[in-house]
């Protein structure tokens, strides 16, 4: 039976041994055989124990094994206070298990609870005797739940040491802690030799700044700064700029390299690119959205792309759920949108700026500074059972050079839905319509133009569904619900006055006597797991539409003209009969030419392997009315042994040629991995090696080959 005696109240910890013998003139507890020390989670081990009731010192030998939420300090021999939580060990190792971190030297302090000292250190992420890379040094300091300091670090693949680290931070767990990240390396062949330096700042809890020291060769000192924050009621907010004042003060366009970039010149030295993103809660239940893209010229996106542009920041489009403009797109786009929606009603503001990095002598791009939008959903009236719902939106557009003006639409509608059996609904509804439209200025004496239309309609429906039987491991019921609606829209405008748009249009339709059909399918899964819990899930949907022109196909003018009263017809087809397998479909029908004007289909396949690895293969194909076809695939494939292979392609096949291609080799073992990566933009070709170390984050190079 083992012996124990206890601490008091105040310290919290409890000795068990197999053999103890007491000093009691001097207050000396000697422990022998499967010594234990714990205190709340914390537990410390030895096979032999001195203990000084006096001080609280205990001193330890054989086997010593300290753990503590799931980490492990182990040593030869060990001295500690336990009153204080403090103590030394020789020959100590340290595992942290949240990331994985082994921690060893000859001689280990433990400075609190949750904070150690290391000298001549060895640190690691890699199982096993042998790492296959490592970190030694003169000292470093690790606060759990925070970040480890390192002195005098050099980086070792196996025994062989790499480069040297005077001071340098790593992460322990989660909290944060201002310092040095890791730094980056790469080589452009317009950009030449690039090294880019991290400096973290955490300044609380809700807010953090990192400043990225990037330096080309060929281009000069870039300056990066972010600075992110989160508040209450899932506000948050994401702010990045990047600065040079580049080398290259002028763009030389008989360059065959600088001329692939664009065609446009480039006189300005100061090159930088400004991007945020903010969604914010204001008082009142005002939501507040921010988004900001400027940059200095056009080539800015296309010289600075890769490893040191958009792709070594974070991912904002998935952050905040909004997309950035693409590199090749002509403007870049600014809004700030403020938004309230209450019980029944939206009322939306926004205003927006859209940038032309080209900055042409004369810019007629439009700017809509202004936009308000009201909208009152389905009210019923207190009266009788019919509902009320009206919609108005203001716009302001302004040009540096072109028309500037006002428009302001009113929409109300009052509808009274009934049935008129089991089987069949009705809607009808009446509405009217008024736009109008106002100039800054007063070109040849017209500024104002409006247009007045009334409107009725009716919409018929139904439901139709049925169960089927289903003989599946954990599906036997599938419901297939049938959704057809007739809709009828005749529309008449006041007057025949032809109306011509300003810079938005108005309306141009004279009258509207339209027949709509709409066909919807739905297919649903019951799905029972062995306890009995059940879940649905939907396997597809099919919906057709289409519309017919009464007015079209009565038209006796221009008796030459063919008529057309079809409108074309669309089709939308979604499956996803497996959480593995997701097929979408559309496209549109031409009755009149027997064409398809528009179509797109996207396959995605998701397949998972062993060792929570899984495979993806998706192919897209799409064609505008335009007359462009695309096709695109991506592939990422696991291999044997760590290894996996992934590639894309985007060809258009119209004018049969790659817009852009890329291809990718990766291996990743339990503590280190590495991406060889290959790609090419409309001629531009690249490649990057990139590694990684586990929990450590990653860094790598690249270079260009051919224009930039």
């Amino acid at each position: 039976m083992k012996e124990r005696i206890e601490g008091g109240p105040e310290v919290g910890w409890q000795i068990t041994a197999n053999k103890m013998s007491y000093m009691e003139k001097e207050g000396f507890v000697v422990a022998e055989g499967d010594v234990v020390i714990t205190r709340g989670e914390q537990k410390l081990s030895a096979q032999k124990a001195a203990y000084n009731e006096k001080t609280g010192i205990i001193e330890l030998s054989e086997d010593i094994r300290l753990e503590s939420d799931g980490d492990l300090l182990t040593g030869e021999s060990a001295i500690f206070d336990l009153n204080k939580g403090t103590g030394k060990i020789k020959g100590g190792r340290l595992f942290l298990r949240e990331n994985n971190y082994y921690i060893h030297g000859d001689s280990m302090e433990k400075m609190g609870p949750n904070s150690y000292r290391v000298k001549d250190f060895t640190a690691t992420t890699c199982d096993g005797e042998k790492p296959a890379w490592s970190f030694t040094g003169s000292e470093v300091e690790v606060t759990i739940e925070g970040y480890g300091k390192v002195k005098h670090a050099a980086f070792r693949i196996r025994d062989v040491p790499v480069f040297y680290v005077p001071y340098a931070l790593f992460p322990a767990k989660t909290k944060r802690q201002s310092g040095l990240l890791l730094p980056a390396v790469g080589y452009s062949s317009l950009n030449g030799f690039g090294f880019e330096l991290p400096i973290y700042w955490a300044i609380s809890e809700q807010a953090d700044a990192t400043y990225y020291g990037r330096y080309l060769s060929k281009r000069g000192l870039m300056n990066g700064f972010e600075f992110r924050y989160v508040a209450p009621k899932n506000s948050k907010g994401d702010f990045l700029f990047d600065i040079l004042s580049d080398k290259i003060e002028e763009k030389d366009l008989s360059d065959p390299d600088q001329a692939e970039i664009s065609p446009f010149a480039r006189t300005n030295q100061t090159r930088y690119w400004l991007r945020t993103k903010t969604d914010h809660q204001l008082p009142g239940g005002v939501e507040a959205r921010l988004d900001t893209d400027y940059v200095s010229d056009q080539d800015y996106l296309r010289e600075f792309p890769g490893l040191f542009g958009d792709q070594a920041r974070p991912d904002l489009a998935a952050e905040f759920g909004r997309p950035l403009e693409e590199i090749w797109s002509p403007t870049r786009r600014s809004a700030l949108r403020l938004s309230r929606d209450g019980k029944g009603y939206s009322l939306q503001a926004l205003s927006s700026y859209n940038q032309n990095p080209e900055n042409p002598p004369i810019d007629t791009t439009p700017q809509p500074l202004a936009a308000v939008n009201y909208t009152l959903m389905p009210w019923r009236t207190p009266v009788l059972p019919m509902f009320f719902k009206f919609d108005t939106n203001y716009d302001y557009i302004w040009r540096e050079e072109g028309i500037k003006g006002h428009s302001l639409s009113l929409n109300p509608e009052l509808s009274y839905p009934l049935w008129l059996s089991r089987f069949l609904a009705i809607e009808p509804s009446v509405g009217y319509s008024w736009n109008s439209q106002w100039l800054d200025d007063n070109p040849q004496d017209i500024n104002r133009q409006t247009r007045e239309a009334y409107q009725i309609g009716a919409k018929f429906s139904t439901v139709l569904e049925r169960i089927f039987q289903y003989d599946g491991e954990n599906i036997k019921r599938l419901k297939h619900k049938f959704f057809p609606v007739l809709r009828y829209d005749y529309r008449v405008p006041e007057s025949d006055k032809k109306f011509s748009p300003w810079f938005d249009p108005i309306d141009l339709e004279t009258k509207t006597n339209k027949l709509s059909l709409l066909l919807e399918n739905f297919l649903d899964a019951r799905r029972e797991d062995e306890e009995g819990n059940v879940s649905y899930n939907q396997w597809g949907s099919l919906r057709f539409s289409q519309g017919y022109d009464i007015n079209e196909a009565r038209r006796v003018e221009d008796p030459s003209r063919e008529k057309k009263p079809f409108d074309p017809l669309v089709g939308v087809l979604n499956l996803r009969p497996f959480s593995t397998l997701d097929v979408q479909t559309s496209a549109r029908w031409d009755w009149e030419k027997s064409e398809i004007p528009s179509a797109n289909i996207s396959f995605l396949y998701a397949g998972a392997r062993s060792g929570g690895r899984t495979d993806r293969y998706r192919v897209d194909w799409n064609t505008s009315k335009g007359g462009d076809k695309f096709l695109n695939f991506d592939i990422d494939l696991n291999l044997a042994y760590g290894y996996s292979v992934g590639g894309g392609l985007r060809r258009n096949l119209v004018l049969t040629r790659n817009v852009s291609s890329r291809f990718w080799l990766d291996y990743q073992s339990q503590c280190w991995g590495t991406r060889l990566s290959l790609d090419e933009i409309d001629g531009n070709k690249r490649v990057f090696v990139t590694f990684r170390l586990l929990n450590l984050g990653e860094f790598g190079g690249g270079t260009k080959i051919g224009g930039g």
